[in-house]
């Protein structure tokens, strides 16, 4: 075969089937093919090494350039250096007056976490005082960030009764210095004992705990104190701890400025010692608070009391053992309560009138499916003014007759229920709250079917007889409902049309869950939507609870 006959694919297709090598004449058409790429890879091959080349000059570059900002970066902090002085003299904080110094103190140490009284540690008041002379002065000068302390009695990781002892002490001259440098004014105590605060092997059970150096020094101010908190949650072993002792055998002589009172204690059964304190039946009293595992632990004279929170989780937090306390505080401004498993009484002699109530929570424990109506506490109270009203249960509750008596409900958390499957429910129970502006609705039970919310959502804005809650602007909707896309658009809009007419107020924030919707392009499209009005200037949040 000729050599012109011969091409190069066809050799390089005929020695790929073979294991012979090619030819002298094979060998001379593959290396002439391959003449044009060889040359083209001499170029390329070229061009990398001049591209290295600039590589390793910019880098030697990039090394100057840095090596330059570092001495840069030294001369500047050099100059700084030589002017801190200046700029320290010339600082805006020197042109902060003196009061709003010290109400950012006040808000720091006051309204924020009560500060810890502490033997490692400096508390807030005392870093204030160590910032500079002027905070220092300010710091000692301001009585009122001095109100306030927490007190944390724990086990100490000490091996000697001395160590304990000298711990105690110097916690106890702190408490002391801490508690005169706020004046004659009424104070914060906040006690916090461990369940294994009082436990240490080198002490005989009956003598006294090094912890007493400083309850003693705190039980000495107790005439001034204005409002007590003790965490007491170590009577497991059936015991009421010695300082819990000591509290609940105070006076009104004791405590004749105490306002407020909080416990929380996890004795299991009645202590006698507890129920005949007269702690609080002081004159004084406004608020208490109790968070207990059996109810009635305490005494109480309700009826001079303006705040109650009882936990639920007593058992003995029955319908009538709230009933009967309900009953007795006619001047009840803010109420939390916890209504423990039981029944109510079909029948009571009296309702609740509760006048003066504006804040109400409420978490009830049901027997029961969440469809068996069993009966509320709420049925039996009247509270014309109350203004916030947040409520917990699974058990359905027809609420339409406790707010037809509350007319002026303005904040409200409440549960809808596994029977309202088209939210008709719900829907009638806020026709009777005209005057609210804030709604959270969550599901009574997160693992209900979703419910149809598309005729509930469009009664927000469209209805015969009017829209349901005119003024509310702030509405959080949770749990997985369902609802099409041209609700969701009626719903976000209908309220920025024709206001003023209506006499409706426009949304402002709002919180809709999208995860319910059935259709998936639907929910996508939803999702667009809700981007879109968020970009219009209502704050809205889509949830996707699935």
């Amino acid at each position: 075969m000729d050599r012109d006959e011969l091409s190069s694919e066809s050799v390089l297709e005929t020695l790929l089937k073979t294991n012979r090598p090619p030819t002298d004449q094979e060998t001379a058409i593959i290396q002439e093919s391959m003449a044009p790429a060889n040359a083209e890879l001499k170029v390329v091959e070229a061009q990398i090494s001049e591209t290295i080349a600039h590589i390793q000059e910019l880098e030697s570059q990039v090394e100057q350039a840095v090596i330059k900002l570092q001495r840069l970066h030294e001369q500047e902090a050099a100059i700084l250096d030589s002017f801190a002085d200046h700029r320290r003299v010339l600082s805006a904080f020197r042109n902060i007056p003196e009061d709003v110094l010290r109400e950012i103190c006040v808000q720091a140490c006051v309204k924020g976490d009560i500060p810890t009284l502490s033997y490692f540690g400096n508390p807030l008041p005392y870093v204030l005082a160590q910032i500079c002379s002027e905070m220092r002065y300010i710091a000692l000068t301001t009585p009122i960030i001095w109100t306030s302390m927490h007190v944390e009695i724990h086990p100490l990781h000490f091996d000697s009764l001395g160590q304990h002892e000298q711990v105690y002490s110097t916690l106890a001259r702190r408490a002391s210095t801490w508690f005169e440098r706020a004046g004659g004014l009424g104070l914060t105590v906040f006690i916090q004992e461990s369940i294994h605060s009082y436990v240490m092997p080198f002490i005989h059970v009956h003598e006294p705990h090094p912890s007493t150096i400083l309850f003693d020094t705190l039980l000495s101010y107790s005439t001034r104190w204005k409002e007590l908190e003790f965490d007491s949650r170590c009577g497991y072993d059936g015991m009421v701890s010695a300082p819990m002792i000591r509290i609940v055998a105070l006076r009104a002589v004791d405590v004749p400025l105490l306002q407020s009172v909080t416990f929380y204690l996890d004795l299991m059964q009645p202590d006698s010692r507890l129920d005949d304190s007269v702690l609080l039946k002081v004159p004084t009293l406004k608020r208490v608070k109790l968070h207990t595992r059996n109810g009635p632990v305490f005494t109480v004279n309700w009826a001079i009391l303006t705040s109650i929170t009882l936990d639920e989780y007593s058992e003995s937090n029955s319908h009538d053992y709230l009933v009967e306390i309900l009953q007795q505080t006619k001047g009840l401004v803010f109420g939390d309560i916890g209504v423990g498993l039981g029944r109510l009484q079909e029948h009571y002699p009296d309702n609740i009138n509760l006048p003066f109530l504006k804040t109400f929570f409420v978490r009830e424990r049901n027997f029961g499916s969440a469809t068996s109506g069993a009966r509320s506490i709420l049925d039996l109270i009247t509270a014309p003014i109350l203004e916030i009203f947040y409520v917990r249960r699974e058990a359905f509750l027809d609420f339409s007759g406790f707010f037809k008596r509350s007319p002026r409900i303005r904040k409200l958390s409440m549960p809808y229920f596994d029977k309202d499957t088209l939210l008709t429910d719900t829907m009638a129970f806020l026709g009777h709250c005209p005057s609210l502006t804030e709604l959270s609705l969550f599901p009574g039970n997160w693992m209900m079917d979703a419910p149809d919310a598309n005729r509930f959502l469009r009664a927000f804005v469209e209805g015969d007889t009017g829209v349901i809650c005119p003024r509310l602007q702030d509405f959080q909707f949770e749990g997985i409902y369902d609802f099409s896309l041209q609700t969701l658009r009626l719903f976000l809009e209908g309220r920025q049309r024709g206001i003023a007419a209506r006499n409706v107020m426009p949304w402002k924030r709002l919180v809709i869950d999208i995860g319910g919707i059935k259709d998936r392009e639907a929910r996508q499209q939803a999702s667009v939507l809700l981007l879109q009005k968020n970009a219009a200037g209502v704050i809205i949040r889509a949830s996707n609870h699935k």
